[in-house]
Protein backbone atom coordinates (compact mmCIF):
# COMPACT_ATOMS: atom_id res chain seq x y z
CA UNK A 1 0.00 0.00 0.00
CA UNK A 2 2.17 2.11 0.95
CA UNK A 3 4.88 1.88 -2.32
CA UNK A 4 1.45 2.45 -4.49
CA UNK A 5 1.02 5.85 -2.54
CA UNK A 6 4.52 6.59 -2.91
CA UNK A 7 4.13 5.85 -6.94
CA UNK A 8 1.25 7.90 -6.66
CA UNK A 9 2.80 10.91 -4.64
CA UNK A 10 5.89 10.70 -7.29
CA UNK A 11 3.85 10.43 -10.75
CA UNK A 12 1.70 13.77 -9.09
CA UNK A 13 4.86 15.69 -8.85
CA UNK A 14 6.24 14.49 -12.03
CA UNK A 15 2.33 15.71 -13.91
CA UNK A 16 2.76 18.94 -11.71
CA UNK A 17 6.09 19.80 -13.69
CA UNK A 18 6.00 22.29 -16.31
CA UNK A 19 9.40 21.84 -17.73
CA UNK A 20 8.85 19.53 -20.67
CA UNK A 21 11.34 16.44 -19.92
CA UNK A 22 13.56 15.55 -23.51
CA UNK A 23 15.14 12.22 -24.41
CA UNK A 24 16.16 11.32 -27.78
CA UNK A 25 13.07 9.79 -28.86
CA UNK A 26 10.96 13.15 -28.06
CA UNK A 27 13.81 15.39 -28.87
CA UNK A 28 12.87 16.81 -32.64
CA UNK A 29 9.41 16.11 -31.98
CA UNK A 30 10.06 19.24 -29.74
CA UNK A 31 12.07 21.12 -30.52
CA UNK A 32 11.09 20.79 -34.12
CA UNK A 33 11.48 24.71 -34.70
CA UNK A 34 8.07 25.69 -34.70
CA UNK A 35 8.58 27.51 -31.00
CA UNK A 36 11.57 29.01 -29.26
CA UNK A 37 12.77 26.79 -26.69
CA UNK A 38 14.72 27.12 -23.40
CA UNK A 39 16.31 23.94 -22.83
CA UNK A 40 18.78 22.86 -20.23
CA UNK A 41 21.22 19.62 -20.39
CA UNK A 42 21.96 18.45 -16.63
CA UNK A 43 23.38 15.97 -14.58
CA UNK A 44 21.82 14.45 -12.17
CA UNK A 45 24.68 14.51 -9.43
CA UNK A 46 25.75 17.86 -10.37
CA UNK A 47 25.55 20.02 -7.54
CA UNK A 48 25.19 23.54 -10.02
CA UNK A 49 21.93 21.56 -11.62
CA UNK A 50 20.24 20.72 -8.41
CA UNK A 51 20.89 24.65 -7.23
CA UNK A 52 19.22 25.41 -10.66
CA UNK A 53 15.99 23.11 -10.62
CA UNK A 54 13.41 24.69 -8.49
CA UNK A 55 14.75 27.94 -10.46
CA UNK A 56 14.32 26.45 -13.54
CA UNK A 57 10.49 25.18 -12.05
CA UNK A 58 9.53 28.82 -11.37
CA UNK A 59 10.78 29.77 -14.61
CA UNK A 60 8.69 27.26 -16.55
CA UNK A 61 5.68 28.01 -14.20
CA UNK A 62 5.79 32.04 -14.88
CA UNK A 63 5.31 30.96 -18.71
CA UNK A 64 2.86 28.21 -18.12
CA UNK A 65 0.26 30.28 -20.23
CA UNK A 66 2.12 30.92 -23.28
CA UNK A 67 1.56 27.77 -25.09
CA UNK A 68 4.06 29.08 -28.25
CA UNK A 69 7.21 28.34 -26.10
CA UNK A 70 9.10 25.26 -24.52
CA UNK A 71 10.84 25.46 -21.30
CA UNK A 72 12.81 22.06 -21.66
CA UNK A 73 15.71 19.64 -19.75
CA UNK A 74 17.74 16.78 -21.06
CA UNK A 75 19.27 14.30 -18.40
CA UNK A 76 22.62 14.80 -20.75
CA UNK A 77 24.58 12.46 -18.57
CA UNK A 78 21.71 9.38 -19.28
CA UNK A 79 21.58 10.28 -23.38
CA UNK A 80 24.88 11.83 -23.77
CA UNK A 81 24.69 11.69 -27.19
CA UNK A 82 22.15 14.84 -26.85
CA UNK A 83 24.93 16.57 -25.32
CA UNK A 84 27.28 15.72 -27.70
CA UNK A 85 25.17 16.59 -30.24
CA UNK A 86 24.83 20.26 -28.85
CA UNK A 87 28.77 20.66 -27.68
CA UNK A 88 27.76 20.02 -23.91
CA UNK A 89 30.71 20.11 -22.19
CA UNK A 90 29.41 21.02 -18.58
CA UNK A 91 26.76 20.91 -16.36
CA UNK A 92 24.42 22.67 -16.56
CA UNK A 93 24.50 23.93 -19.80
CA UNK A 94 21.43 26.22 -21.47
CA UNK A 95 20.63 26.42 -24.99
CA UNK A 96 18.25 28.65 -26.42
CA UNK A 97 16.53 27.61 -29.68
CA UNK A 98 14.20 30.34 -31.43
CA UNK A 99 11.85 29.61 -33.75
CA UNK A 100 12.51 28.19 -37.07
CA UNK A 101 16.00 26.79 -35.50
CA UNK A 102 16.67 23.24 -33.80
CA UNK A 103 20.18 22.18 -35.35
CA UNK A 104 21.93 25.44 -34.27
CA UNK A 105 20.97 26.96 -31.06
CA UNK A 106 22.78 29.66 -29.08
CA UNK A 107 24.59 29.60 -26.39
CA UNK A 108 22.99 31.25 -23.06
CA UNK A 109 25.48 33.05 -21.03
CA UNK A 110 23.42 35.01 -18.41
CA UNK A 111 22.73 35.19 -14.80
CA UNK A 112 21.03 32.17 -13.40
CA UNK A 113 18.37 33.59 -11.17
CA UNK A 114 14.66 33.63 -11.94
CA UNK A 115 14.62 37.20 -13.44
CA UNK A 116 17.44 37.04 -15.37
CA UNK A 117 16.37 33.84 -16.97
CA UNK A 118 12.94 35.31 -17.29
CA UNK A 119 14.07 38.53 -18.73
CA UNK A 120 16.17 36.65 -21.45
CA UNK A 121 12.94 34.88 -22.58
CA UNK A 122 11.06 38.04 -22.82
CA UNK A 123 13.89 40.02 -24.67
CA UNK A 124 13.69 37.33 -27.09
CA UNK A 125 10.41 36.41 -27.85
CA UNK A 126 8.22 39.60 -26.29
CA UNK A 127 6.66 37.21 -23.70
CA UNK A 128 5.66 37.94 -20.36
CA UNK A 129 5.86 36.27 -17.08
CA UNK A 130 3.68 36.29 -14.62
CA UNK A 131 6.15 36.88 -12.05
CA UNK A 132 5.23 40.05 -10.27
CA UNK A 133 8.72 41.71 -9.08
CA UNK A 134 9.18 42.54 -5.61
CA UNK A 135 9.19 46.42 -5.22
CA UNK A 136 13.60 47.62 -4.93
CA UNK A 137 14.97 50.37 -3.12
CA UNK A 138 18.20 49.84 -5.07
CA UNK A 139 18.43 52.49 -7.97
CA UNK A 140 20.15 50.08 -11.09
CA UNK A 141 22.54 52.02 -13.14
CA UNK A 142 22.71 49.68 -15.88
CA UNK A 143 23.40 52.49 -18.81
CA UNK A 144 26.47 54.75 -19.15
CA UNK A 145 23.79 57.38 -19.07
CA UNK A 146 22.25 56.56 -15.81
CA UNK A 147 25.13 56.19 -14.17
CA UNK A 148 26.39 59.49 -15.01
CA UNK A 149 23.31 61.14 -14.40
CA UNK A 150 23.69 59.58 -10.38
CA UNK A 151 27.08 59.52 -9.99
CA UNK A 152 28.64 62.89 -9.59
CA UNK A 153 25.51 65.09 -9.01
CA UNK A 154 26.02 67.83 -6.74
CA UNK A 155 23.49 67.15 -3.87
CA UNK A 156 23.57 63.50 -3.76
CA UNK A 157 25.98 60.69 -2.40
CA UNK A 158 25.73 57.77 -3.99
CA UNK A 159 26.56 53.87 -3.03
CA UNK A 160 27.62 51.94 -6.12
CA UNK A 161 27.83 47.90 -6.28
CA UNK A 162 29.64 46.98 -9.60
CA UNK A 163 27.98 42.84 -10.08
CA UNK A 164 27.31 40.43 -12.22
CA UNK A 165 24.46 38.20 -12.12
CA UNK A 166 26.56 34.64 -11.66
CA UNK A 167 28.65 35.69 -8.94
CA UNK A 168 28.31 33.77 -5.76
CA UNK A 169 29.30 36.72 -3.62
CA UNK A 170 27.14 39.21 -5.16
CA UNK A 171 24.29 36.84 -5.06
CA UNK A 172 24.85 36.66 -1.08
CA UNK A 173 25.04 40.17 -0.78
CA UNK A 174 22.20 41.01 -2.38
CA UNK A 175 19.74 40.73 0.44
CA UNK A 176 21.75 42.64 2.73
CA UNK A 177 22.33 45.61 0.35
CA UNK A 178 18.40 45.58 -0.16
CA UNK A 179 18.15 46.07 3.60
CA UNK A 180 20.77 48.97 3.42
CA UNK A 181 19.06 50.76 0.63
CA UNK A 182 15.65 50.30 1.93
CA UNK A 183 17.18 51.80 5.42
CA UNK A 184 18.43 55.09 3.20
CA UNK A 185 15.64 55.06 1.12
CA UNK A 186 14.20 58.24 2.56
CA UNK A 187 17.59 60.22 2.61
CA UNK A 188 17.18 62.42 -0.08
CA UNK A 189 20.60 63.21 -0.54
CA UNK A 190 21.84 59.18 -0.14
CA UNK A 191 21.22 57.01 -3.43
CA UNK A 192 22.23 53.13 -2.29
CA UNK A 193 22.42 52.38 -6.12
CA UNK A 194 24.08 48.98 -8.76
CA UNK A 195 25.70 48.25 -11.99
CA UNK A 196 25.02 45.18 -13.55
CA UNK A 197 28.53 45.03 -15.05
CA UNK A 198 28.14 42.56 -17.48
CA UNK A 199 25.33 45.57 -19.08
CA UNK A 200 27.04 48.46 -18.14
CA UNK A 201 30.56 47.56 -19.78
CA UNK A 202 31.23 51.01 -20.41
CA UNK A 203 30.81 52.34 -16.45
CA UNK A 204 32.66 48.95 -15.20
CA UNK A 205 35.75 49.69 -17.14
CA UNK A 206 35.78 53.28 -16.61
CA UNK A 207 36.28 52.40 -13.01
CA UNK A 208 38.60 49.71 -13.20
CA UNK A 209 36.13 47.11 -12.25
CA UNK A 210 38.66 44.19 -11.99
CA UNK A 211 36.12 41.51 -9.54
CA UNK A 212 32.89 41.39 -8.03
CA UNK A 213 31.56 42.83 -5.78
CA UNK A 214 33.25 45.71 -6.42
CA UNK A 215 31.93 48.95 -4.17
CA UNK A 216 32.72 52.28 -4.93
CA UNK A 217 31.68 55.37 -3.33
CA UNK A 218 30.78 58.36 -5.10
CA UNK A 219 30.15 61.79 -2.94
CA UNK A 220 28.41 64.36 -3.85
CA UNK A 221 29.96 66.37 -6.93
CA UNK A 222 32.68 63.33 -7.24
CA UNK A 223 32.76 61.39 -10.20
CA UNK A 224 36.05 59.28 -9.66
CA UNK A 225 35.09 57.66 -6.28
CA UNK A 226 36.50 55.52 -3.86
CA UNK A 227 36.87 51.84 -3.16
CA UNK A 228 34.74 50.75 -0.29
CA UNK A 229 36.78 48.00 2.02
CA UNK A 230 34.30 47.80 4.91
CA UNK A 231 32.32 44.96 6.51
CA UNK A 232 29.35 43.98 4.57
CA UNK A 233 26.69 43.32 7.19
CA UNK A 234 23.84 45.46 7.34
CA UNK A 235 25.22 47.76 10.16
CA UNK A 236 28.60 47.94 8.40
CA UNK A 237 26.96 49.99 5.40
CA UNK A 238 24.95 51.90 8.13
CA UNK A 239 27.63 53.04 9.74
CA UNK A 240 29.53 54.07 6.78
CA UNK A 241 26.57 56.04 5.23
CA UNK A 242 26.16 57.66 8.22
CA UNK A 243 29.45 59.03 8.64
CA UNK A 244 29.22 59.81 4.89
CA UNK A 245 25.96 61.16 4.23
CA UNK A 246 25.87 62.96 7.48
CA UNK A 247 22.48 61.05 8.54
CA UNK A 248 22.05 59.46 11.63
CA UNK A 249 20.47 55.91 10.87
CA UNK A 250 19.73 52.87 12.95
CA UNK A 251 19.67 49.29 11.25
CA UNK A 252 16.19 48.48 10.15
CA UNK A 253 15.64 51.82 9.11
CA UNK A 254 14.48 54.08 12.15
CA UNK A 255 16.46 57.24 13.16
CA UNK A 256 19.03 57.65 15.92
CA UNK A 257 18.38 60.15 18.74
CA UNK A 258 19.84 63.18 17.43
CA UNK A 259 18.13 62.65 13.70
CA UNK A 260 16.76 66.24 12.96
CA UNK A 261 17.96 68.07 15.92
CA UNK A 262 18.93 71.64 15.38
CA UNK A 263 22.03 73.00 16.64
CA UNK A 264 20.52 76.76 16.75
CA UNK A 265 17.93 75.79 19.04
CA UNK A 266 20.05 73.94 21.86
CA UNK A 267 20.85 76.82 23.69
CA UNK A 268 17.67 77.84 23.67
CA UNK A 269 15.87 75.02 24.50
CA UNK A 270 18.49 74.42 27.41
CA UNK A 271 17.20 77.74 28.70
CA UNK A 272 13.40 77.15 28.33
CA UNK A 273 13.71 73.94 30.54
CA UNK A 274 15.75 75.30 33.24
CA UNK A 275 15.25 78.93 33.35
CA UNK A 276 11.65 79.43 33.67
CA UNK A 277 11.64 82.99 34.65
CA UNK A 278 13.08 84.34 31.24
CA UNK A 279 10.76 81.64 29.41
CA UNK A 280 8.45 84.59 27.42
CA UNK A 281 12.31 85.90 26.21
CA UNK A 282 13.15 82.36 24.87
CA UNK A 283 9.40 81.60 23.41
CA UNK A 284 10.47 85.48 21.42
CA UNK A 285 13.42 84.21 20.65
CA UNK A 286 12.83 80.97 19.44
CA UNK A 287 10.21 82.84 17.51
CA UNK A 288 12.78 84.94 15.37
CA UNK A 289 15.16 81.93 15.11
CA UNK A 290 12.14 80.25 13.07
CA UNK A 291 11.80 82.86 10.90
CA UNK A 292 15.93 82.70 9.74
CA UNK A 293 15.55 78.62 9.11
CA UNK A 294 12.29 78.92 7.26
CA UNK A 295 13.64 76.36 4.84
CA UNK A 296 13.91 73.49 7.90
CA UNK A 297 10.44 72.06 8.56
CA UNK A 298 11.14 71.43 11.78
CA UNK A 299 12.15 74.80 13.10
CA UNK A 300 8.27 75.48 13.45
CA UNK A 301 8.38 72.37 15.34
CA UNK A 302 10.57 73.96 18.36
CA UNK A 303 8.54 76.83 18.34
CA UNK A 304 5.23 75.20 18.78
CA UNK A 305 6.22 72.72 21.69
CA UNK A 306 7.44 75.57 23.90
CA UNK A 307 3.97 76.90 23.34
CA UNK A 308 2.46 73.73 24.12
CA UNK A 309 4.13 73.41 27.00
CA UNK A 310 3.37 77.03 27.99
CA UNK A 311 -0.01 76.24 27.65
CA UNK A 312 -0.55 72.95 29.03
CA UNK A 313 2.66 72.31 31.61
CA UNK A 314 5.58 69.72 31.35
CA UNK A 315 3.52 66.92 31.17
CA UNK A 316 2.71 67.90 27.53
CA UNK A 317 6.49 66.28 26.66
CA UNK A 318 6.39 62.78 28.20
CA UNK A 319 2.02 62.16 26.84
CA UNK A 320 3.38 63.33 23.38
CA UNK A 321 6.53 60.92 23.06
CA UNK A 322 4.14 58.12 24.66
CA UNK A 323 1.89 58.98 21.88
CA UNK A 324 4.07 59.71 18.89
CA UNK A 325 6.42 55.78 19.66
CA UNK A 326 3.17 54.02 20.25
CA UNK A 327 2.17 55.25 16.40
CA UNK A 328 5.90 54.16 15.22
CA UNK A 329 5.50 51.25 17.03
CA UNK A 330 2.41 50.14 15.40
CA UNK A 331 4.08 50.01 12.01
CA UNK A 332 1.09 51.25 10.06
CA UNK A 333 2.82 54.65 8.77
CA UNK A 334 4.91 55.06 5.81
CA UNK A 335 8.96 55.37 6.04
CA UNK A 336 8.29 59.23 5.31
CA UNK A 337 5.90 59.97 8.08
CA UNK A 338 7.36 57.25 10.58
CA UNK A 339 11.00 59.89 9.94
CA UNK A 340 8.69 62.66 11.01
CA UNK A 341 7.03 61.34 13.67
CA UNK A 342 10.92 59.87 15.10
CA UNK A 343 12.36 63.21 14.44
CA UNK A 344 9.55 65.03 16.53
CA UNK A 345 9.93 62.38 19.25
CA UNK A 346 13.52 63.53 19.25
CA UNK A 347 13.07 67.16 19.70
CA UNK A 348 10.54 66.19 22.44
CA UNK A 349 12.83 64.49 24.29
CA UNK A 350 15.46 67.54 24.13
CA UNK A 351 13.21 69.61 26.10
CA UNK A 352 12.85 66.75 29.16
CA UNK A 353 14.61 67.45 32.21
CA UNK A 354 17.30 65.12 33.65
CA UNK A 355 14.57 63.22 35.66
CA UNK A 356 12.46 63.02 33.07
CA UNK A 357 14.80 61.12 31.17
CA UNK A 358 15.76 58.77 34.02
CA UNK A 359 12.10 58.25 34.90
CA UNK A 360 11.55 56.98 31.33
CA UNK A 361 14.84 54.85 31.59
CA UNK A 362 12.99 53.10 34.58
CA UNK A 363 9.65 52.63 32.62
CA UNK A 364 11.91 51.02 29.35
CA UNK A 365 13.64 48.80 32.09
CA UNK A 366 10.62 47.35 33.53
Amino acid sequence: MRSLLACFAFALSVAASNVVDLTPSNFKKVIDGSKPALVEFYAPWCGHCKTLAPIYEELADAFVKEKNLVIAKVDADAHKALGEQFKVTGFPTLKWFPKGVSEEPEAYSGGRDLESLAKFITEKTGLKSSIKKAISYVQELNTPEKFDAVVGSKDKHVLAEFYAPWCGHCKSLAPIYEKVARDFATESNCVVANVDATVNQDSASKHDVQGYPTIKFFAAGDKEGEKYEGGRTEADFVAFLNEKCGADRLVGGGLGSKAGLIDEFTPLVNRFKNDKAYRTETVAEARKLVKSLAKNPYASYYFKVMEKIGKDGEAYVAKEIARLEKIVAAGSTTPEKRDNFEIRRNILKAFQTKVEEDDEIEKDEL
